[in-house]
Parts: structure tokens; C-alpha cells; sequence
């Protein structure tokens, strides 16, 4: 087996690459690879790209917030470039009725005017090492829990040493269904500033309407400053804090592109599930997405329609819907998606010719044989314990904010049972924060209402055998009564109000906790959600033991294919070129939108299609400065081939000569399965304009000091 593996990691190392496909690992690279992006129109050396011992690309890339988006230099003074969507909650956090930059967007005159947003990280990665061979060798015949053991006590000594008298962080990741391992180092900034951001109607232009849609006429972007102590060394906020030198920032082409150009993109992609077998996109198909779209759908009118009737409750809910209905289009796009283009028959089809490899050979059928049974029996054991943990987790980990407050303080009453005090201490100081955060945009009426409906929900459709009873959940009072019982409980709960909820979070008192009702349900909630996740724990580690042996297998019998690991927070390098695309018979999409399209989708009626008056006047005048195309129009959006999922929200998308052209923000309707499977013919990677940006910042904002920031390439 150890022999084994060793010539799979080379295999997906060294093949050829097929083009425009892939989330690669940059660090990784071979010469092969770096041919074929030679062969697509790359003109820099790779080791411009990415090197560990000397200024790259990749040095001028963040991970925000821990992989939730990527960002980008744009200058010698830690400018950085990401979308408008990755810095929404943070505009959210600093608006308020008389200073609503979500609507009226902001603009910092200097640096003294930047705004600290509490709580945002950017992460450089320094450098990646495959230590594969530090923990195969220990574990190799282990299984299950033992073999899990094994391997984080080992990871644990990895990360110690590697960050042993060092400032960085180190972390081991795993690849390729846990056969593969690299440790990570790391630098985090955690004193980063808004600079500037256009206003919604530029920054969120089309809103759920156009949301994973192409044609596309936002301008997704905004603008921070990383802040570093005056060494360069990560620091908290203070005054006496420096504008960060990156050791590379990115210059930025005004030229613009063509159909058919090399783009590339490096970034942060979450999760992708490309290795996963036709019974987990079945799951996905048939419990999870349906359960996530119907009740986020619920969740969300009830916001809207009170978001409708007030400009305060529109600035609070803001970013809480946003980040909702991402997700949950996103969730009725891939069911679509998978229906159209018969991903789980695709999958299907790969495991009866793996299974009609493996028969071919005595020692392959001894490795693999059982992988793919296992596989399946564990999903179908399993299915129903999937049900009630993601109607839990929409409904009540993610359903009303003073439920999440009560499992939160729930949690940290388990924590004191178990004597976990270090694990108490670390998740008392969070949760005293998410407290001070929660009421700052809170309504307790409005919360009501959606703690209504997903109790509702919840009782309807989790299975009796798989929650709590109703008399233990609701009491004997209101069993069979979850509207009054919840009224009750938003009457009664010490946590509606911000000084009661830290009083009651300060208590140790047992009794006193649980006298609160919101607390004593969650409880209930909680320890039956522990209760199924135990058992399904289980059934998980023998599926990830198939998993991993059956991509083990997977590897093996597809040598002349390239291989890349799903994406996991981890920085990718994706390439490709500027594409058009038709999406069905009859229709073409051309490559590149412009301020045209914008004017023609204008409608007063809907919030999400409203234009500002200033975009008006530079439209109708043709004001664009020297940011407008040869025909004269002004170009807002393009798309590429490139592949990118999320996480790569506010990757840079890079030219052949390594220059700055656009800003990735989205994927397109058509390929919403693209997690589960990349599609050549319909995968699009959308992206804002690098001259729109430009053209937006000039014009719209007269933000002169930042244009004058940037290095513009000859």
C-alpha cells in the first residue's frame, strides 16, 4: 500500500494537464504544467508566479477571513482590492441611518479617514511543504477512530515544530480524501481598514435577480488597507499602526482583453466535492439542497417584507440576507443544474468502469473491492440522520439570531459539564463578542416571526424518532402550540435584551441558566443534535476510509488523466482564457458586458436594478476617461473559462503578463454543478472589469488619491 501511494502523489504531480480545468496546487508545479500555460499565451516565468524564495505573485494574494473570500495588492501601501460581496457585512457593520454606506457608499480622503473593521483578517501564505511522508508510514494499517488519532497527535507535533520560535502560523491540511498532507505557513493581519466601496445600486447591482447569472452588470469590488505594526509584523488595531508593505503588489492593465486571451487566477476556493461518489450527489440532490432552499425561502420573505418597511431593519438584515440568499439560490441552481446534465448517471457511469477495472486485476479487487459497498451502504444507513441534522442546522443553528445566542451559551454550559475550562475560557470570550454584535442589529419582533416558522418547520419535518418530543422540546402548555409557545418564549428570555443575555452569560448557576426558556430549548435542541451526530460520526469514518481507498483506486486506474485535489481554503492557481459561451440553442453570449446593459436593465420598481444618477449623467455624456473601449462604450463585466468555486470571491484574474485585468466574483447559472463536476462547455468564471473599478473610483467617486495610488502598467 505504502508503494502505492508513493506512485499515486506522482502521478498527480507529473501528468499532463488538461487545459482550462483544475484548481492546482502552485506550489506543486512542474515543468509539464508550466508548458501548457506556455502553450495557452503565459509570457513571465512561473517562478514570477509563485516562489518561496523570492518576491511572487502570490505574495501580493490574502486569504480574508480565514478562506471566506480572497483579496489582492494593488499598491505599496497594503491597498487591497476584493469584492463588494466579501466586505458587504463588514459596510453593514459600519453603517448606520445617518451614515449608510451600503446605500450611499464611502470613500476614506486619507488614510486618518479609513474605517477598522473589527474582526477582518488577511493571511499570507508564506510557504507549503507535502509532509505525506511524516505520517503515511505511522498509519498505514490504521482505520476509523485509531487511525484519526493517530494522524492529528502527528499533524499536532508537525505544526508545533514548524511554528516553534516563529511569529507564523502552521497548519496541515489533507488532500485527495485524506491521502495526501501539506503543512502551511502563514502570517495573519488582523488590523485591516475600509478605504472605499461604491454604493449598492454599483456594488450590488442585478441583487438575487442576476445572482450567478450572465449577462452581468455589477461592480463587485471594494477597497481595504492592511495595517501591520511599524516592524511589519501583524499587530491589533492601534493608531500607531503602519500601512503594510507587501514584498509584491500587482500592476494594473488598462488595456483591457479579447476573446480568447490567457487569464489565470490565484485564489482561495473553499470546497469543491469533485471526487465524491454518485450516492453523495444523490444526498445532495435529494435531501440537502431542497431542505436549504425551502426553508432559507421562508426565513427570507419574512426579512424582506419587514427589510420593505424600514430603512433601519433594511440596514441590519442587510448582510444577514445577502449571505442567506447566496446560498440559497445557489442550493435551487444546482438541483437544476444536476437534473439537466445528468451529473449523478455521469458518476454512475465512473463507478461501474472502476468497478469493471478493479475486476481485471486479483490485487486490485483485494484493495478496492469493498470501497465502493461501504460507500454506499453508509450513505443509505445514513440518510435519514442527514435529514434531521440539516433541517437542524437551517432552522435552528441558522434560523432565528436569539436560538443561535442559546445554543451558543448551551455550548459553553457543555463545555463547564465536561470540565473543558481552556475550551470554556476561548468560547466565553466569543460569545460574550457575538453577543455585543448581535444587538446592534436585532429586532426582537422580527426574530419572533422567523423563530415561529422554523419551529414550525422543524416539528413538521424532522422525523419524531430524530428530535425531541414535543411535551419535553415545547412543555406540556404549548406541545401542541409552537406560536404561543414561541411568543412565550421572546416574553420570557432574558436574552432579547443585551444587558440581561451578558448577566445570564456571566452565571455558572445551573438553575438560573435554565430558567430562561430560550436556553432550556436550545438545550434540548442541542443534545439531541449530539446525540445524532454520535451515530452518525460513526457511519462517517468507515465512509471515510472507502473514500479515501476508493480515490486511491480512482488514481490509479486513470494515469492518463490530470488529477487535482478538491479545493479546501487552500491557495489554487487556475488558467484559462476569455470565452464566449452558448448556454442553449439559438443563444450566444459574448464575453463582455458594458454600461449599456446597465442602462437598459434600469428599473425604479426593484431595488436591485436602481442606477445612481451620477452613472446617469457619466453615461449619458460619455465621461468614461481613458477606461472606455475602442468602440466608445465603457466596459463593466467578462467572463473566462477559468475554474473557481467559492472562496475565490475577489481572486485577481491576471493576464499573460502577469498584470491585474479583472476581479473574479461569481460563477454562471448554467454550471452550478461545477462543485460537483467541472463542465467545459458551460463553466464560467465572472469577473468586474479592472477599468470599471478604475473608471468608478475616477469618476464616480473622485477618489484621485487612490487612482494615483496604483501602478498602472505601461
Amino acid at each position: 500500500m505504502r508503494l502505492l501511494l508513493i506512485t499515486i502523489i506522482g502521478l498527480w504531480i507529473s501528468i499532463a494537464v488538461k487545459a482550462d480545468e483544475g484548481m492546482w496546487l502552485p506550489y506543486l508545479f512542474n515543468q509539464q504544467q508550466i508548458e501548457q500555460m506556455q502553450q495557452k499565451g503565459l509570457q513571465i516565468p512561473f517562478e514570477s508566479i509563485y516562489n518561496h524564495s523570492a518576491p511572487s505573485l502570490k505574495d501580493a494574494v490574502v486569504s480574508l477571513d480565514d478562506g471566506s473570500c480572497t483579496g489582492e495588492f494593488i499598491s505599496e501601501q497594503g491597498l487591497l482590492l476584493t469584492n463588494h460581496h466579501c466586505g458587504y457585512s463588514d459596510i453593514q457593520q459600519l453603517s448606520a441611518v445617518e451614515h449608510n454606506y451600503l446605500e450611499h457608499g464611502f470613500w476614506a480622503a486619507s488614510k486618518d479617514e479609513e474605517l477598522p473593521s473589527k474582526g477582518k483578517t488577511a493571511t499570507l501564505l508564506l510557504e507549503a511543504h507535502d509532509v505525506t511522508s511524516q505520517l503515511m508510514p505511522f498509519v498505514e494499517k490504521l482505520k476509523g477512530l485509531e487511525r484519526q488519532v493517530a494522524i492529528d497527535s502527528l499533524i499536532t507535533i508537525i505544526e508545533t515544530d514548524a511554528s516553534k520560535d516563529s511569529p507564523h502560523d502552521a497548519r496541515v491540511k489533507s488532500f485527495f480524501n485524506n491521502n495526501v498532507y501539506i503543512l502551511f505557513i502563514t502570517q495573519t493581519y488582523s488590523d485591516v481598514r475600509l478605504v472605499g466601496t461604491p454604493p449598492s445600486s454599483i456594488g450590488k447591482f442585478g441583487g438575487d435577480t442576476d445572482n450567478w447569472m450572465w449577462p452581468r452588470h455589477t461592480g463587485d469590488f471594494c477597497f481595504f488597507r492592511v495595517y501591520s505594526a511599524p516592524d511589519g509584523s501583524p499587530a491589533e488595531y492601534s493608531p500607531d499602526n503602519i500601512p503594510f508593505t507587501p514584498k509584491k503588489h500587482f500592476t494594473i492593465n488598462t488595456q483591457g482583453i479579447n476573446n480568447g486571451d490567457f487569464t489565470m487566477t490565484l485564489g482561495y476556493p473553499g470546497q469543491t466535492q469533485r471526487y465524491l461518489t454518485s450516492f453523495g450527489v444523490n444526498e445532495i440532490n435529494t435531501i440537502i439542497n431542497p431542505i436549504v432552499s425551502e426553508v432559507r425561502g421562508i426565513k427570507q420573505a419574512i426579512w424582506e417584507e419587514a427589510m420593505h418597511n424600514s430603512e433601519e431593519i433594511s440596514i441590519m438584515y442587510a448582510a444577514k440576507h445577502s449571505e442567506s440568499s447566496n446560498y440559497w439560490k445557489y442550493a435551487i441552481g444546482q438541483n437544476k443544474a444536476l437534473d439537466k446534465l445528468n451529473i449523478i448517471s455521469d458518476h454512475q457511469q465512473r463507478e461501474e468502469n472502476f468497478i469493471s477495472w478493479l475486476q481485471q486485476d486479483s490485487a486490485r479487487i483485494k484493495t478496492y473491492d469493498k470501497a465502493l459497498p461501504v460507500v454506499e451502504a453508509s450513505y443509505m444507513l445514513g440518510s435519514k440522520l442527514t435529514l434531521a441534522e440539516t433541517i437542524t442546522q437551517e432552522t435552528m443553528l441558522e434560523g432565528a439570531d436569539i436560538i443561535k445566542l442559546a445554543l451558543d451559551i448551551s455550548s459553553l454550559f457543555m463545555d463547564l459539564q465536561n470540565k473543558d475550562k481552556n475550551d470554556y475560557e476561548q468560547e466565553l470570550v466569543l460569545t460574550r463578542e457575538a453577543i455585543k454584535a448581535l444587538y446592534k442589529d436585532y429586532d426582537a419582533q422580527l426574530d419572533q416571526e422567523v423563530f415561529t416558522a422554523m419551529l414550525q418547520y422543524y416539528l413538521q419535518n424532522t422525523p419524531e424518532s430524530l428530535r425531541p418530543p414535543n411535551e419535553a422540546l415545547l412543555g406540556k402548555k404549548h406541545q401542541d402550540k409552537p406560536a404561543q409557545f414561541s411568543k412565550a418564549l421572546f416574553e420570557n428570555s432574558a436574552l432579547t435584551n443585551k444587558e440581561q443575555a451578558i448577566s445570564l452569560l456571566e452565571s455558572t448557576n445551573e438553575s438560573e441558566l435554565f430558567e430562561d426558556p430560550a436556553i432550556a430549548f436550545s438545550y434540548q435542541i442541542l443534545s439531541h443534535l449530539y446525540q445524532i451526530l454520535d451515530i452518525h460520526d460513526k457511519l462517517n469514518r468507515q465512509l471515510g476510509d472507502a473514500q479515501r481507498i476508493l480515490t486511491q483506486g480512482y488514481l490509479e486506474k486513470d494515469k492518463v488523466k490530470t488529477h487535482y485535489p478538491d479545493a479546501n481554503s487552500t491557495m489554487r492557481l487556475s488558467f484559462g482564457s476569455v470565452d464566449d459561451y452558448e448556454p442553449k440553442d439559438g443563444v450566444r453570449y459574448t464575453h463582455q458586458t458594458t454600461l449599456s446593459g446597465i442602462m437598459e436593465k434600469e428599473d425604479n420598481e426593484s431595488k436591485d436594478f436602481r442606477i445612481p444618477n451620477k452613472l446617469k449623467d457619466l453615461y449619458e455624456t460619455k465621461d468614461f476617461g481613458n477606461y472606455a473601449l475602442s468602440s466608445g462604450k465603457m466596459p463593466v463585466c467578462f467572463i473566462t473559462n477559468n475554474d473557481i468555486t467559492g472562496g475565490n470571491s475577489g481572486s485577481p484574474v491576471i493576464n499573460a503578463n502577469g498584470e491585474l485585468v479583472g476581479v473574479a466574483f461569481d460563477g454562471n447559472w448554467e454550471a452550478m454543478t461545477s462543485d460537483l463536476a467541472y463542465e467545459p462547455q458551460l463553466q464560467k468564471c465572472i469577473c468586474v472589469d479592472i477599468r470599471y473599478v478604475l473608471f468608478i473610483v475616477d469618476k464616480m467617486a473622485n477618489a484621485q488619491h487612490l487612482i494615483d495610488e496604483i501602478q498602472l502598467a505601461d
